[in-house]
């Protein structure tokens, strides 16, 4: 039964989430459809509206520049311009007059054009006249010639901006189809939106509505059990008369054994990121959490602390002469007789290369000391007998430093470090205590 709750459950999940996959899918069809009608159509021709506008403002402009020659050259370069700049203004109306549907404004803007044409050839020759004229010719005539060239400017310049306009106007108009455009695209998207939030919130109702009653069906059923089982001590012919039972049993033992996979699986993956590979030991990652609680605890409580670092006396011999793989035989070896006389509180952890710290909680430094004493003798008594080769004796150098107030994790390793090198340059295969917290670095023997 619960089975087929959740297959009921599943079959409406999947259709509202493709309810609500066709409502995106039709507001992005109808939305991208607008998008490109603006791309390819609408702001094309806003675009060249305004430019016949800016064009026609210009040719007006240099109409009346005609009237300021004064040579025949002059006359020539700025009719010249004239020319190219009314030759783009009517590729311009060209492409203007096969974008719009309004007839009325295409008549205008071609007879706007027209005009202007007439008028500019009429204020060209009449400037061509005055530019060259003699000076006998000059005179009332000339004043004459004058004000009909104003008169003309001024009449192409009137034409030119009546362009203008037109041009402005079509481009005014090409404003309210995208006014309106934008405006239903805004609608668009609200009405995408609210169907979102609908189908949303019915899918998020339903949702929640299922789950209830899957809930208080299944506690239903729990207490049927449990009421069952008081009434009697046949606890496993009971769960054998409801057929739910095995169906939950079998759901918790799923469970519980998914999770002691996952529990076992982060416990490797722990231990893995925390422990030397090749020796077993602490890492040095894991050695230094180790080494800052412990620090913290004993300034907090007034307990001591202490702490040894050691490394193998003359260990590039034992690689050079025997080969890598015997030098971590010898570094498995000491691991292992290090790890044998320490305290479960204890933390020894491979600090790097041939080196090992060990640190010693609620360990004074006498304590320390007589502990390493006893560690370096049993290392250097032990025969290490490495795979197909003959038996050997090592010896460790050693530093032993204790805690004082005030003192940080990093401190404490640097005085023990001294401590080692003085060992080191002592004649090795001893321990050295580190007593002055000021004690000086020095340079590491090999």
């Amino acid at each position: 039964m619960i089975g087929s709750q959740f297959r009921r459950f599943s079959c409406v999940m999947g259709l509202a989430i493709a309810a609500l996959i066709s409502v995106l899918l039709y507001g992005h069809s109808g939305l991208q459809a607008e998008l490109t009608a603006l791309r390819d159509d609408h702001i094309p021709r806003w675009q060249t509206a305004q430019r016949l506008q800016g064009d026609a403002r210009g040719v007006g402009a240099k109409a009346v520049q005609l009237t300021l020659a004064f040579t025949l050259g002059e006359l020539q370069s700025m009719r010249a311009e004239l020319d190219e700049q009314v030759a783009a203004l009517e590729a311009g109306l060209q492409r203007v007059l096969g974008q719009i549907d309004d007839a009325e404004l295409a008549r205008s803007l071609t007879a706007a054009i027209r005009d202007f044409h007439r008028t500019a050839d009429e204020l060209a020759e009449t400037v061509h006249l005055r530019a060259t004229s003699t000076g006998a010719q000059l005179g009332s005539a000339a004043d004459r010639e004058r004000r009909r060239e104003r008169d003309l400017a001024r009449l192409a310049s009137d034409h030119a901006f009546r362009l203008a306009s037109h041009s402005g106007t079509v481009a005014g108009d090409i404003d309210l189809v995208l006014a309106a455009h934008r405006r239903d695209l805004i609608r668009r998207l609200w009405l995408q939106a609210a169907l979102i939030a609908v189908v949303g919130g019915l899918m998020g109702a339903l949702i929640w509505r299922q789950f209830r009653l899957l809930d208080r069906g299944l506690i239903r059923r729990i207490r049927a059990l449990e009421a069952d089982m008081a009434k009697a001590d046949l606890d496993h012919k009971l769960l054998s008369n409801h057929p739910e039972a095995d169906e939950i049993d079998a759901m918790r033992n799923e469970l519980a054994l998914l999770l002691g996979r996952l529990t076992a699986q982060n416990a490797e993956l722990e231990r893995l990121a925390t422990t030397d590979s090749l020796t077993g030991l602490a890492n040095r990652r894991r050695l230094f959490d180790a080494l800052e609680q412990e620090v913290y605890r004993a300034q907090r409580y007034g307990i001591a602390l202490s702490l040894i670092m050691f490394d193998i006396d003359h260990f590039k011999r034992i690689n050079d002469n025997w080969g890598h793989a015997t030098g971590d035989w010898v570094l498995r070896q000491i691991a292992q007789e290090t790890r044998e006389l320490l305290r479960k509180t204890d933390q020894a952890g491979r600090y790097g290369g041939e080196e090992f710290v060990v640190v010693l909680p609620e360990t004074d430094l006498s304590e320390a000391l007589l502990l390493a004493q006893r560690l370096g003798q049993r290392i250097s008594e032990t025969a290490i007998t490495p795979e197909h080769d003959a038996p050997m004796s090592v010896t460790v150098s050693m530093g032993v430093a204790a805690l004082v107030v005030d003192e940080t994790g990093e401190e404490l390793i640097h005085r023990a470090d001294q401590a080692l090198y003085r060992a080191k340059q002592q004649g090795r295969n001893r321990v050295e205590t580190a007593l002055d917290p000021a004690d000086l670095p020095g340079e590491k023997a090999e």
